[in-house]
């Protein structure tokens, strides 16, 4: 009887322990009220990036970038900018046209959230955490072949340089979901020209 109420009281607390354990334990909805928080982070950004993109952007610069589709001459609101930050400055002397092709390293993530705090990874061709461009292999696409916001961008970089982008969703995947993107998302882009070739040209062989 007594190994019974010895047996029992160890149950009794480790029940209690589990369920302590339960109300300290939050369980975080990362997509709820997704539309407005991406509005917020998208203005805070806006706030910070205001600046029109100088001749030459060298490291540290942050700017923003009208949509290759709009005409500069009118006034736009904020969702219609790609936000830029220089990550690294390359030493290209070209930037792409609408209708080449280039190869570039990515990486693409989500706003930050309680569970990924740094932004949820939806794709990327990185093998490694930082740019490393003796290990990471850049895919290859057509400029006017990706979203408008990364066509955008990819129209003023330089082989060599390395950006960091804040797309609006509206130069993104717009309202609906695509794969495990969200509608409404903001999507941050890393992304690292390495290599251009004009129409009628080849990417150079792999």
């Amino acid at each position: 009887m007594k190994r019974f109420w010895a047996i029992l009281t160890v149950f009794a607390a480790a029940v209690s322990l589990t369920l302590s354990s339960c109300k300290e334990t939050k369980e975080f909805d990362d997509h709820a009220n997704w539309q407005k928080r991406n509005g917020e982070y998208l203005s805070g950004i806006a706030s910070a990036y205001g600046n029109d993109m100088p001749q030459t952007a060298a490291k540290g610069d942050r700017f923003r970038l009208l949509s290759f589709k709009l005409d500069p001459s009118k006034a736009w609101s904020g969702g219609n900018y790609v936000y830029c930050e220089v990550l690294e400055q390359g030493t290209g002397t070209g930037t792409p046209y609408y209708s080449d092709s280039v190869r570039f390293n990515y990486r693409v993530r989500l706003i930050p959230t309680d569970n990924y705090p740094e932004g949820q990874v939806v794709d990327q061709s990185f093998k490694t955490q930082s740019l490393d461009p003796s290990v990471n292999i850049p895919a290859s696409f057509s400029v006017k072949g990706v979203i408008e916001g990364v066509t955008t961008a990819l129209m003023h970089m330089h082989c060599g340089d390395f950006w960091r982008l804040y797309i609006p969703s509206g130069l993104g995947y717009g309202t609906s979901a695509t794969g495990i993107i969200p509608g409404y998302s903001t999507l941050i882009f890393e992304i690292n020209l390495t290599e251009i070739a004009r129409i009628g040209e080849n990417l150079s062989p792999r």
